[in-house]
């Protein structure tokens, strides 16, 4: 009788959104600094290091210091993280 172990795991696999200007250098609201930045997402489960099925599929804004998240949707969903990030640049971080 031969024992052959599986090897299970998650892969995960980040891709940069998108390289302008307007969306780099982004606030982390968890450790305070500016190096947020959008990138598409997803995660798989494995067999053998090869993805079998995926877990998420999506669009984020991670901080690369501190592994912080948020899931974003559209363009739009982005663009109101940046316009939010505006307000705490010029220290009127909140509603305005």
């Amino acid at each position: 009788m031969s024992f052959v172990p599986i090897i299970c795991g998650k892969q995960d696999w980040d891709k940069d959104y998108a390289q302008t200007q307007q969306y780099s250098s982004l606030y982390c609201p968890n450790c305070h600094n500016f190096q947020v930045r959008p990138v598409k997402r997803r995660e798989f489960i494995t067999i053998w290091f090869i993805p079998v099925f995926p877990i998420f599929w999506g669009k984020q804004v991670v901080c690369p210091i501190c592994n912080w998240r948020q899931d974003f949707k559209n363009d739009e969903q982005l663009q109101k993280i940046v316009r939010e990030q505006e307000h705490i640049r010029a220290g009127k971080a909140g509603p305005g």
